[in-house]
């Protein structure tokens, strides 16, 4: 028992306690316990706010995401523009689409790149320091007087602001997912085909939901087709395939600008070396490729469809390396 309570803690993170309780809703099957421990705590907090500007017209919205258990900052974000649509963002809305919303402003007229970086270093240099630690607390009560010194601090750089911000608990199951449960539905639509009809072409069929890691956002892609190339039942881990964003996010557009492409039909593919495959149901096989730290892509396809890809070299057996041949 204690074996498993220490490789729990070692596996997910966990306290001694949570471990304890989740072996014990597990039945003290370590394998179950290790996939519950993330959606067993609700230990995620999001801080979804606004900003306004007193002294010129200055718009925002900031995101900070914090690890109540490890009391840390996973990740501030925050945009700042001149254009007052911008503040018009709800904040009741779910955190994935607000911060879906947030990157999506910042491709607006009228953006502050700078101050946008400023903002978001102030954001993450205050939520790190001790003055931050109401935040933390086991039950979070945005007051004024918590709020008034992330003010007083923006203020250096932005004059007087007004600030509103709305809490929103989450456990890590559902900080991690690519597409909360929830809004599955409602995207649906947008995978599909103009119009929402669903797409028949091998290149945009939806991938099973994949399982990203911490930190790892995960976009929808395309892979190009090759009639001589290979197919992609013989991909190997290391192939380096060609990749079009095909995901409508928000997010995906910022990143899509920043690679020096767009997303969708007429895009030009990118190649991206394949980190890992899966094989899927009906003949099929998942493909994740990697476009840079923390950014991967997941697509689906048939294991017969032939992409074009770039092929690693075989890895030379260590006797052939002794011996030669």
């Amino acid at each position: 028992m204690r074996d498993k309570v220490a490789l729990l803690m070692e596996e997910t993170g966990c306290d001694r306690a949570e471990a304890e309780l989740a072996l014990e809703l597990c039945a003290y099957d370590l394998e179950k316990a290790v996939a519950a421990v993330p959606r067993l705590f609700q230990n995620i907090l999001v801080l979804k706010g606004r900003l306004r500007s007193r002294r010129e017209p200055l718009y925002g919205l900031w995101l900070a995401i914090l690890n109540l258990q490890g009391r840390s900052l996973l990740r501030a974000r925050a945009v700042v523009s001149c254009n007052p649509a911008v503040y018009a963002c709800e904040l009741d809305q779910h955190w994935f689409d607000f911060e879906g919303r947030l990157y999506g402003c910042r491709l607006w007229a009228g953006t502050l790149q700078d101050v946008s970086q400023e903002a978001e270093k102030l954001l993450a240099s205050f939520f790190g320091s001790p003055q931050a630690a109401p935040f933390y607390g086991e039950k979070v009560r945005l007051m004024t007087r918590e709020l008034e010194q992330l003010k007083l601090l923006l203020a250096g750089r932005l004059g007087e602001v007004d600030i509103q911000a709305r809490p929103e608990v989450v456990d890590m199951g559902q900080f991690q997912e690519v597409r909360p449960r929830s809004l599955e539905g409602a995207g649906a639509q947008a995978w599909g085909a103009p119009g929402g009809q669903p797409s028949k072409s091998p290149r945009s069929r939806r991938p099973p939901r994949p399982s990203p890691g911490p930190g790892l956002l995960v976009l929808r892609i395309a892979l190009e087709p090759s009639a001589s190339g290979i197919p992609a039942g013989e991909l190997r881990a290391g192939d380096v395939v060609y990749a079009t964003i095909t995901d409508p996010r928000d997010v995906a557009q910022y990143l899509a600008k920043i690679f020096g492409t767009r997303v969708g039909e007429g895009a030009a593919p990118m190649p991206a070396p394949v980190e890992a495959l899966e094989r899927a149901k009906e003949g099929e096989v998942l493909v994740r490729v990697r476009f840079s730290a923390g950014l991967c892509g997941d697509v689906s396809v048939p294991l017969d469809i032939r992409l074009k890809v770039l092929r690693r070299a075989a890895p030379t057996s260590w006797w052939k390396k002794i011996f030669g041949g």
